[in-house]
């Protein structure tokens, strides 16, 4: 059990790392945006560009996972968002080849969801994942939260380039030392293996779970909506409240560790509070978004500001440890790989749509205009969520 906690352990550091350097972009938008001259609409991409190689890699990694060993796969994957954002620390005044690496670094950071679920489903019983899963998934907004206090901290006096070039690498030496610690261990990471052959019959099996398609299609809507909270944030709080950019930094960091919070908290909630139903968590994260957001725009006061901004952190950033188990739990474990995969690529088109749709309204009229995009949005969500549990009570009540 001892040698299984650290294990898990080495898992959860992987992913924070990673997303502390994969996550960067969230605090980096205002400086990046400054050093290139873009619009609102331009800086929406950024975070696309980084879901667009998560889009390409999640499916067909995923699908790798249920293959080989996935110690092996971590370290490749870390090694490619570190080697992303380190060419893009290079790159003076090009925006197109500024998303190529993003987008690279994309497909390493993408790539790790289905890993790292993988591995964790090859250490333990489906039935007892669910804390592990909610650490991992935490680990990411933890990531998300450093890079906002340290990174932010660091690029005011050695400059965001410089900064992100020392945060990859830095990643890719985590892996390497990772890498090395589980090696010996390589049959632990080589279990429940898939006996489909090929990736079509595989997602044969996939797509005929309801709950998987439901789940998705949520996670689209809330991913999205998450997304450009993150990017545009920073920017808000310095445009309209007229915040500090550190202090608007802190804001950010406080909205991702309560986030983090989430991801482990909305597991727990489910389990004790609402019988393990992880629809109706969803669907109290759906409902509370407008009028969460509508505090944002009329509260004033700093502490206040700070505890609306965590209430959504908590709630929009809190909704992957809910996504991830409902995602393993939908098919066998054998196939938990490919279904992260599946989920999590798909869940990537609402970061291609919401954020430069977001941007696209922000530049045409006003941050109110473009919050009642996100209000309309969250609602859409609570409907289809609505839908999925009429017609899971409909399914239970013909099977009695």
């Amino acid at each position: 059990m001892k040698q299984l906690r650290w294990f898990v352990l080495l898992i959860v550091i992987s992913q924070l790392f990673t997303a502390f350097v994969g996550r960067s972009l969230n605090p980096f938008a205002a400086y990046i945006g400054e050093s290139f001259a873009l619009s609102n609409f331009q800086i929406g991409f950024l975070p696309t560009a980084l879901f667009v190689g998560q889009f390409i890699a999640t499916l067909p990694m995923g699908f790798i996972a249920d293959k080989v060993a996935t110690h092996r796969l971590l370290l490749m994957l870390m090694l490619i968002v570190g080697s992303g954002f380190l060419l893009l620390a290079t790159i003076e005044g090009n925006y197109f080849i500024t998303l190529f690496f993003i987008m690279l670094a994309g497909i390493g950071y993408g790539g790790m969801h289905p890993v790292t679920n993988k591995m964790l489903v090859q250490l333990y019983p489906i039935e007892k994942i669910a804390l592990p899963m909610g650490l991992k998934q935490m680990s990411i907004t933890l990531g998300s939260a450093l890079a906002s206090i340290l990174l932010i901290a660091i690029a005011e006096d050695f400059g965001w380039r410089h900064t992100i070039a020392m945060a990859s690498l830095f990643l890719m030496i985590i892996g390497l030392v990772v890498y090395f610690i589980l090696r010996p261990y390589e049959e632990n990471f080589r279990s429940h293996s898939a006996m489909e052959t090929s990736l079509i019959s595989q997602l044969k099996k996939i797509i005929s779970s309801g709950p998987l398609f439901f789940t998705t299609l949520v996670a689209l809507i809330l991913m999205g909506i998450q997304v450009t909270f993150n990017t545009y944030l920073l920017l808000y709080l310095i445009e309209v409240k007229q915040w500090a950019i550190y202090l608007a930094g802190w804001a950010l960091a406080c909205s991702e560790l309560f986030g983090a919070l989430g991801r482990v908290m909305w597991g727990v909630i489910s389990d004790k509070f609402l019988n393990s139903n992880r629809w109706i968590a969803l669907l109290i994260i759906a409902i509370w978004l407008p009028p969460a957001l509508y505090a944002l725009h009329i509260v004033q006061h700093h502490l206040l500001l700070l505890a609306v901004i965590a209430t959504i952190g908590f709630s929009l950033s809190g909704f992957n440890g809910v996504w991830m188990n409902l995602a393993v739990e939908s098919v066998s474990k054998t196939l938990s790989g490919s279904a992260s995969g599946y989920s999590v690529t798909f869940a990537s088109v609402g970061v291609f749509i919401i954020p430069p749709l977001f941007g696209f309204i922000l530049d045409k009229s006003s941050y109110v205009q473009a919050g009642a995009f996100l209000v309309c949005v969250s609602i859409v969500c609570a409907l289809i969520i609505v839908v999925r549990l009429f017609c899971e009570k409909k399914l239970n009540s013909m099977n009695q």
